[in-house]
């Protein structure tokens, strides 16, 4: 029979698909209405990440799930910034936004949805403009468009931000997914490669100094580490390398490739840092342009805060791609 890409809608959350032979071999889960994220990819008939509906609790929150983060990835301290002098109260119906920006809680637009033969794929849109609630979080209008695009092996997400103000605009983008924890006694391990760390004061903002990976206990993945064995909430300074998660007893792994710009890779096992409390098992390796607070940071003068700014009409364009081969 061979291969064909299809795709599903339903109430109003898209899946792309691959199958071989009439069975699935490779899917993921879009939903527009939750701030365009993804979730629930699938290998081989194996889930690498949570799926409806036996995470559906969790997938109902609009930070769960590999969540689009933009304009501020990650945390910016008490939710306010200062840039070039402007200060700025990221407000959203009254509630200072301090984590993870404003595209996640927004229902994007869906513009293009096609299916070939040698890919399947979906495009939507978040825009920021004046008199709507994110421009008043952050005076900036703008427009953020990401495609996912499935391939046999390979999911694809681009995006392109263009500056549509009058001023120059500073950001950041990011994606955060969330993978399983495979079951004890399955193998899983992660490589990271980084000569260095951010150091982060209790509340996980940049204190603004590096630290070598390998002067800091448990910190050091540049060769592959087993992941139940970690503990972390961490920024690395991958400087755009590929992060890999290795399914050792499944006999492939997971690459995470970006474009260059995205300089910072976080690490966070949920499993063990309080989500062992619900039951569910899952960690985070992120790909982020910017460090936490990166506006803040970059006007200290930080010279690794990885801030992006964008003159009046400039876009910028770039990527993150989950591949998976035989290890």
């Amino acid at each position: 029979m061979g291969g064909r890409f299809w795709y599903q809608e339903k109430q109003g959350d898209i899946r792309l698909g691959y199958e071989e032979d009439g069975t699935c071999k490779m899917s993921v889960d879009v939903y527009p209405s939750m701030g365009f994220k993804t979730a629930g990819l699938r290998y081989k008939e194996n889930w690498l990440q949570p799926y409806q509906p036996d995470w559906s609790g969790l997938l109902g929150i609009e930070d769960f799930g590999n969540t689009v983060l933009f304009p501020t990835p990650n945390r910016v301290r008490d939710g306010v910034f200062t840039f070039r002098g402007r200060r700025v109260e990221m407000k959203k119906k009254g509630v200072l936004q301090s984590q993870h920006g404003l595209a996640k809680n927004a229902s994007w637009k869906v513009s293009d949805l096609r299916v070939s033969r040698q890919d399947v794929s979906v495009t939507a849109a978040f825009h920021i403009c004046p008199g709507d609630e994110n421009y008043a979080a952050f005076p900036y209008s703008s427009c953020l468009t990401m495609t996912y695009c499935l391939e046999k092996d390979r999911l694809i997400c681009r995006y392109c931000v263009k500056n549509t103000d009058d001023l120059p605009m500073p950001f950041g983008i990011g994606l955060h997914p969330w993978f399983l924890l495979p079951r004890n006694p399955e193998r899983v391990s992660l490589c990271v490669p980084a000569e260095y760390c951010y150091e982060t004061t209790p509340d996980l903002l940049p204190t603004g100094k590096m630290i070598d990976v390998g002067e800091k206990a448990g910190s050091d993945l540049n060769v592959f580490c087993p992941v139940r064995e970690l503990d972390l909430d961490t920024v690395y300074l991958t400087r755009g390398r590929d992060m890999r998660i290795r399914y050792e007893d499944r006999g492939y792994q997971l690459t995470i490739s970006q474009s260059p710009e995205f300089m910072a890779g976080v690490v966070f096992t949920a499993f063990n840092r309080g989500m062992e409390n619900t039951g569910f098992e899952a960690f985070c390796v992120e790909s982020q342009t910017c460090c936490t607070d990166a506006i803040n940071m970059h006007e200290k003068g930080f010279p690794c805060s990885g801030l992006m700014i964008l003159e009046p009409g400039e876009e910028k364009a770039g990527y993150v791609s989950y591949t998976l081969t035989a290890k």
